[in-house]
């Protein structure tokens, strides 16, 4: 199986970059080889980093090129990449509309993660504003 194109890293301040995927799983098996960090995998190949040093936790997401399959989402809102507000379920129309607009109007990127979800990163606060998880028809 070869390495995701990329990961999406969400820092414990909220913080979230994209960085190439090779380059993460390198850092990463050395970190953890020379037991500065701990790992936990989670589900669609996404993993938590724990620092053993300071104890801080970064989620490490994959990201994909292809768009999501899904037909319907929830859709999350946040102001400051941590805390969540689950606005209701939205269908996959109405969260393309929106992702489009943010970039469009240069307030995000738009980033197609490996679980199905899509997220906007506003690039000048570099967090996550809005959030869309799949949901089963």
């Amino acid at each position: 199986m070869s390495a995701p194109i990329a990961f999406l890293i969400t820092y414990g301040n909220g913080h979230a970059v994209v960085q190439g995927g090779e380059d993460v799983l390198e850092q990463t098996g050395f970190s953890v080889s020379h037991g500065s960090a701990t790992r936990r995998d989670l589900d669609a190949g996404a993993f938590e980093l724990t620092s053993t040093e300071d104890g801080r936790t970064r989620r490490h997401e994959p990201v994909t090129t292809e768009p999501p399959e899904a037909l319907r989402f929830r859709e999350l809102v946040s102001d400051d990449g941590l805390t969540w507000q689950d606005t209701g379920i939205v269908p996959f129309s109405y969260a393309g509309r929106l992702c489009a607009r943010n970039v469009n109007r240069g307030l995000g990127r738009v980033c197609y993660l490996a679980s199905g979800a899509m997220v906007v990163i506003d690039t000048v606060l570099r967090r996550q504003t809005l959030r869309y998880e799949p949901v089963e028809a």
